[in-house]
């Protein structure tokens, strides 16, 4: 089992008022020492990860992580350590992955409105990694070199992209946490049973700091490959320094969907999104399922073929040997928007050099997302206060940061047939193992686009659009009835939000289902019944009125008088 996390985005501030004292190593789960001027300040919102696994021409089965690193500060602070259970080769990779990946894999949560009836007025409806301050290499108490203790091994050692790194194991716990301390790694109290735990079971460690000269801006994703037939995240250390319901974004390329297999895989209770803000509750209700797990769970939010993605990394070649002819800003960013490159988050690293948000601009509320999105009317306008504009210098590094990468990228894929994408919320006091990822391709697929359906209940003209009750009908056939108000925000959730977050929660296994841990179904399905059997509707619900039933039975009086009098005719005819 080779086992890595994805890093913690932590960042450490020191205080100017340490002098010259040496700086720790603050970051990830070595650091947990406040500083001098209040608590640790961090600034982790979320890891990203994407594992590749497949075999090799021989059979032996791989693991490739690229993990993303953000990380501000001093670049001469900079570290970054992960626990290995075998020796990675190390590289660097692209943020624009997570970029590409990210947006068409993320859930969505789209209502579409009919009306049953007719309203009045004929109205329609409505590894661990830690990044942190490692200061200039420690020294003796004479002034001379820190000789390093002769149990610790350097099992691999160079450079990659901007990064130098070491890989290091020992067989004690007390000599590796003094080489980690004495090379300007903090090792504290909190943690170091936990680095115990690691050198116990066999881990190597990797430590990554910034060469000389490099700057922050130089930082790109790390990537691991090593032999195994499993993806691991050890979380243990993560706790260490992480804050409350930390988001967990796990992207795994593979030949079939990938599971969890020592967490829990949880299913959301859909009737619980709030259907009508496009599910804006949906990280909470996330949060909430997790914990109803005992918070060692994941929801599968993406499970496709991965020919979908392979579009994703592909651009079109129609003009892109012409970006550099494009002079101005704002026929560059439309002739990028042509390729299918638009303003993400690598993409905007690289603009914001070449194209920098005007000073003018900013002094007046305007953000750099506002900006990349409105670059035409801003040049109209302010014209003036625009940076010097070098296309050809800015199509170099496009083509380094973000185009070639995704001609890199693509054959990870073309050649690996499934893409998975797995999330959780958890808290430093259940990161307590280290979960598991394999494959299972018996299970079926899951979209990230979930779409509903609300009936706007106005019956035969007897309510206004806007004061019909909404009858929203899930893809799994399960309908909730809300109050007209629904469609303003207005309307009582209470009873809603009382249900459970969690539809079901399984312990997955590489073959078949599994075996259900947690099954809400009933007691979601009887809480929409009590809580639509208090919103009331016109006739029975349907969509009909009871004021149309004078008229329909009007007709079938008409209709039996007319019978009537045939067979009366009829009788008197007979002989």
């Amino acid at each position: 089992m080779a086992c890595f996390r994805p890093v913690p985005f932590l960042v450490c501030i020191v205080a100017a008022s340490i002098g010259a004292r040496a700086a720790h190593a603050c970051g990830g789960f070595f650091c947990n020492q406040g500083s001098p001027n209040g608590p640790l300040p961090i600034a982790q919102a979320a890891e990203n990860v994407l594992f590749v696994m497949d075999t090799d021409a021989q059979g032996v089965h791989r693991v490739e992580a690229h993990i993303q690193i953000a990380y501000t500060g001093p670049a001469t602070s900079f570290s970054w350590i992960v626990p290995v259970t075998t020796v990675p080769t190390v590289d660097v990779g692209w943020d624009i992955l997570f970029d590409r990946i990210e947006l068409p894999t993320r859930p969505s949560f789209q209502l579409m409105t009919v009306v049953d009836g007719t309203c009045k007025g004929g109205g329609g409806g409505p590894g661990c990694g830690a990044v942190g301050g490692a200061s200039s290499s420690a020294g003796s108490a004479n002034g001379g070199p820190v000789s390093q203790p002769p149990v610790v091994e350097v099992l691999s050692q160079g450079s990659a992209g901007p990064y130098d790194y070491v890989v290091v194991r020992s067989e004690n716990a007390a000599t590796l946490r003094t080489w980690l301390t004495t090379n300007s790694y903090f090792v504290s109290d909190d943690s170091a049973q936990i680095v115990d735990d690691y050198v116990a079971g066999g881990y190597s460690f990797v430590a990554v700091r910034l060469m000389v000269g490099q700057d922050t801006s130089a930082i790109r994703p790390i990537v691991l490959r090593m032999q195994s037939s499993e993806a691991c995240l050890p979380l243990k250390l993560t706790a260490i320094a992480s804050t409350p319901d930390l988001r967990i974004n796990v992207w795994v390329l593979a030949r079939a969907r990938a599971i969890p297999i020592n967490y829990v895989e949880i299913g959301i209770n859909l009737a619980k999104i709030d259907w009508f803000t496009g599910g804006r509750n949906y990280d909470q209700l996330v949060q909430e399922a997790a914990n109803e797990a005992q918070g060692t769970a994941f929801v599968v939010e993406y499970a496709q073929p991965s020919a979908a993605a392979v579009g994703w990394m592909t651009l079109s070649n129609f003009g892109r040997s012409d970006l550099a002819m494009y002079t101005t800003p704002p026929t560059y960013l439309g002739a990028l928007s042509g390729l299918g490159v638009t303003p993400t988050s690598a993409v905007v690293q690289v603009l914001r050099k070449y194209i920098p948000l005007p000073a003018s601009l900013k002094s007046q509320g305007v953000t750099e997302a506002m900006f990349y999105a409105n670059v035409q009317s801003y040049w109209q306008t302010n014209r003036a206060d625009f940076a010097p504009f070098d296309p050809v210098a800015l199509t170099a590094e496009m083509e380094k940061e973000v185009l070639g990468p995704m001609d890199t990228l693509r054959p990870l894929f073309e050649s690996n047939a499934y893409l998975t994408r797995l999330a959780t919320f958890i808290s430093p006091d259940e990161m307590t193992k280290d979960p598991l990822f394999v494959t299972n391709a018996s299970l079926p697929p899951v979209s990230p686009q979930h779409l509903a359906t609300a009936h706007i209940l106005c019956g035969d003209d007897d309510l206004y659009a806007n004061e019909a009750p909404v009858n929203v009908v899930l893809e799994d056939g399960r309908n909730v009835v809300y109050s007209a108000a629904a469609f303003r925000g207005s309307t009582s959730r209470a009873d809603i939000d009382a249900m459970p977050s969690a539809d079901t929660a399984w312990i997955r296994e590489p073959d078949g289902a599994g075996q259900l841990a947690l099954d809400n179904r009933g007691a979601i399905a009887n809480a929409i019944a009590a809580h639509n059997a208090t919103v009331p509707t016109p006739g029975s619900g349907c969509g009909c009125s009871l004021r149309a039933r004078p008229r329909a039975w009007g007709l079938v009086a008409l209709v039996g008088a007319v019978v009537l009098v045939l067979g009366m005719r009829r009788r008197r005819s007979r002989p």
